[in-house]
């Protein structure tokens, strides 16, 4: 099989689970070559797939895109949906299992560690957050240690394993976390966190999704956000729940079924992005906005500040060793029939 998944240019250490994982799962089965394509971790259902005569889907998730026009066809073989959410607009309900990711806790040398040799509280930004404030110096004020989610996989589960508490904000952080075993605070630092996403892995352990919003540091950030919204790129719920999740994806999703608006939106984002640039700034107007900013950065580190001593969210036992053995079960499976 040939596995497929999102590759982000700047790096994410999520999707880049699936270049290594299932190796490590199943040495010995995968091919540049071949015609069957697998997709495992990620929010790719519905994204644009190379030509391929069969797309056997392990736990992948919608989130960002329609369903399949083809969905229905013999070409899609699924095995394993992310969440119920995912099953629901797919008409899958019986393949919400969970996160293919559940399936580190499988590799010995992944074992949970004791609560004694772990550390500090760290922080996980969404990939593409980390560019758009001083996270080192927010951390640093709040003391705890910021990962950045770009470098290699390997290395942000090691700092999680060895985390007394992780806040989250790349879903992945929650999600590793958790299936290390160690507690969790889902935050959201702007629209690009996806409700929906959350939603469909929350509850396939029976968790609340209760995120904490962060301020947006930078005014440059703080645009940014609006330029999502104005686009139809804002994921963000105000009061997150399956219903309002269900109803935003649909919306979502009409949009990119309308030709000219998939025609017209990328370059609105570009021409929006690009507006500030194109502005004068008076000095005045600069030193107003490095305040502001100044004030929010300050906001947002005495907000993490609060949190590291919080209580976070962990699975229960019992459920997490369902879904892991269901997901062993399928994988299995999914290799006999390959």
């Amino acid at each position: 099989m040939r596995l497929f998944y999102y590759r982000a240019a700047e790096g994410n250490f999520g999707d880049d689970l699936n270049s290594w994982l299932w190796e490590e799962l199943a040495p010995g089965r995968w091919s540049d070559e071949a015609d069957t394509l697998f997709c495992g971790i990620g929010t790719i259902i519905g994204n644009a797939m190379p030509p391929a005569s069969k797309i056997r889907v392990f736990s992948s998730g919608l989130g960002y895109r329609p369903r399949p026009s083809d969905f229905a066809s013999d070409r899609w073989d699924v095995v394993a949906l992310r969440g119920p959410l995912t099953a629901h607009v797919l008409g899958q309900p019986e393949r919400a299992i969970a996160d293919g990711a559940l399936l580190l806790s499988t590799l010995e040398r992944l074992r949970p560690i004791a609560a004694s040799e772990r550390g500090a509280t760290i922080l996980i930004p969404h990939y593409e957050a980390m560019n758009e404030c001083d996270w080192p110096a927010i951390c640093a004020q709040a003391g705890i240690g910021l990962v950045d989610p770009r470098q290699c996989a390997h290395q942000v589960i090691d700092r999680i394993r060895h985390a007394r508490l992780v806040i989250a904000d790349s879903m992945h952080a929650a999600i590793i976390a958790d299936t290390m075993r160690v507690p969790w605070i889902p935050v959201s630092s702007s629209g690009r966190i996806n409700s929906f996403k959350w939603l469909d892995w929350t509850m396939s352990l029976d968790l609340p999704y209760e995120p904490i919003a962060l301020p947006i540091a930078s005014l440059d950030g703080a645009y940014r956000d609006q330029v999502r919204r104005i686009i139809g790129e804002h994921y963000r719920l105000t009061r997150p729940n399956p219903e309002r999740a269900l109803a935003h994806q649909r919306r979502m999703t009409r949009n990119e079924q309308r030709p000219w608006w998939m025609s017209v939106r990328p370059r609105m984002k570009h021409h929006l992005l690009a507006l500030p640039r194109r502005l004068p700034q008076p000095a005045i107007v600069a030193r107003a906005i490095a305040q502001r900013d100044r004030r929010q950065t300050e906001r947002l580190g005495a907000m993490l500040y609060g949190l590291k001593s919080a209580t976070g969210f962990l699975s229960g036992d019992r459920i997490f060793a369902q879904r892991v053995d269901q997901l062993s079960v399928e994988f299995d499976k999914l290799l006999r029939s390959a």
